[in-house]
């Protein structure tokens, strides 16, 4: 038997091989084990330190969320304290009741009154699970007030010029939220600020629900359309009728309202009523004619306008007889076209003597202007009246008026029949390029006149070449 074998045959050094095979598996498993030991302590370490932040984050942003929802609780509800419903009346079309008008102020704080819990009641209607009591109203009724206190004046339906003024301060300060808002002459303008209110408002969350009141108007129908498709929005306004709308905004599906105790459901007359005059006993004082220091003609000025003068004129020298009888007056008319829509008959240039005549006596007047009503119809009855009345105008410088006349739009432009109508019903520029022309609306409108429309409405056809 050999030193280097066991009994089994197998040798020491082989099997000594094998244990150090073996102790440095067991060495490299050891330090294989160690290294992930610390990859893993590593990684639990950032995983603590992840988690530390998380806790912190979560921590920061619990508290942001608690503030949030605090400030959104307050906001919700400053939003329920000053949430409040709008009525945005053009005044112009929707008109109050004259009875009211006729009050002043008064009937304007009544008037005020009513509509406030008219306006309740509807909201009432619409809103049947809301508490609209906390809702606060607003109304703004948009106008051309000088424009409207005449109408009313000239038809009849108010004493003077004055009553809607009075009116308009009663409505205003008898309710906080209530506003009458004068924009002048000019259709552009009431629709300018109409349709910007309707914009702010329809899509402000505080504002509950809009009373939209131009509904005499169907220009406002292009405005109205997209908010049908808006089912919030559409839920949120109701179109206020007085006078019959036109029928296009039956394709509107917009609730309707009413407020018959407020406003008129009929149109205003048409043109103009004069009062009746008081009887009197006494002999009328003759008529001396007004002289003038220089003599001017008007041969060719159209009856149209002629037959229509208050005040009877003489450029003679001056003269203290009573003048002698006059003929019968041309019956009055204006012109309509092939449509039936009213056109401006020609005025004749007015001379640099009247000019000139008409702008000294505006100077001495304080630069007022002349009443239109007074010069051109032959009375105002306007108490407080701020144009120049006094010494009537010649014949030439009531040309000049009736010109700067024809420069303001007539309320009701083509549809006008009033043969006294001193106001102008359409662009008298054919192609007009003026930037904010105030008869916008009316270009195109064919311009020939086509008949004459006399004061009892007996029409006369006119021939292609006349006027």
């Amino acid at each position: 038997m050999n030193n280097g074998e066991s009994k089994t045959g197998v040798s020491y050094k082989s099997r000594l091989e094998q244990f150090n095979q073996f102790d440095k598996e067991r060495e490299d498993m050891i330090k294989e084990l160690i290294a992930k030991n610390e990859y893993l302590e590593k990684r639990l370490e950032t995983k603590c330190k992840e988690y530390d932040n998380e806790v912190q984050t979560r921590t920061i942003y619990q508290a942001r969320a608690n503030d949030a929802t605090v400030k959104l609780t307050d906001i919700k509800h400053k939003m329920d304290v000053n949430s409040f419903v709008i009525a945005i009346i053009d005044g112009d079309g929707a008109v109050f009741r004259d009875d009211w008008i006729r009050k002043g102020e008064d009937g304007g704080a009544m008037a005020a009154h009513q509509l406030r819990d008219d306006i309740k009641k509807h909201l009432k209607e619409s809103h049947p699970n809301v508490n609209v009591e906390t809702w606060h109203v607003m109304v703004q009724v948009v106008l051309n007030l000088e424009g409207l206190s005449r109408k009313l004046s000239c038809v009849g339906l108010a004493k003077s010029m004055s009553e809607l003024s009075a009116f308009a301060r009663g409505f205003s300060r008898a309710q906080g939220l209530f506003s009458f808002i004068d924009v002048g002459k000019g259709k552009e303008q009431a629709d300018f600020k109409v349709r910007e209110t309707l914009r702010l408002m329809v899509h402000n969350l505080q504002c509950k629900h809009i009373i939209f009141g131009p509904c005499h108007d169907k220009g406002y129908i292009v405005e109205l359309r997209p908010y049908q498709l808006e089912t919030s929005v559409c839920n949120k306004i109701s179109l206020l009728e007085t006078t019959q709308p036109p029928r296009e905004f039956g394709e509107l599906v917009f609730r309707r309202v009413r407020f018959n105790d407020v406003f008129r459901s009929e149109l205003l007359p048409e043109g103009w009523l004069p009062p009746t005059p008081p009887p009197s006993t006494s002999k009328p004082a003759p008529v001396t004619p007004i002289s003038a220091t220089k003599p001017t003609s008007y041969a060719g000025i159209t009856s149209s306008w002629t037959s229509t003068l208050p005040f009877v004129n003489s450029f003679k020298k001056p003269a203290t007889t009573p003048v002698k009888s006059l003929k019968a007056s041309p019956r009055k008319f204006y012109y309509v076209n092939s449509e039936g829509q009213r056109v401006d008959g020609p005025l004749p240039q007015a001379d640099a003597y009247s000019e000139q005549r008409f702008k000294e006596r505006c100077e001495e007047e304080g630069n007022r202007k002349p009443c239109n009503r007074y010069h051109l119809h032959g009375i105002c009855e306007e108490n407080s009246c701020l144009y120049y009345h006094g010494e009537p105008l010649s014949l030439g410088e009531q040309l000049i008026l009736r010109i700067k006349a024809r420069g303001s739009l007539c309320n009701y432009k083509g549809s006008c029949k009033s043969v006294d109508c001193y106001w102008g019903h359409h662009c008298r520029y054919q192609k007009c390029q003026r930037l904010n022309c105030a008869f916008a609306t009316t270009h195109g409108i064919d311009q020939v006149p086509a008949e004459k429309v006399y004061e009892d409405g007996s029409r006369e056809p006119l021939s292609p070449q006349i006027v």
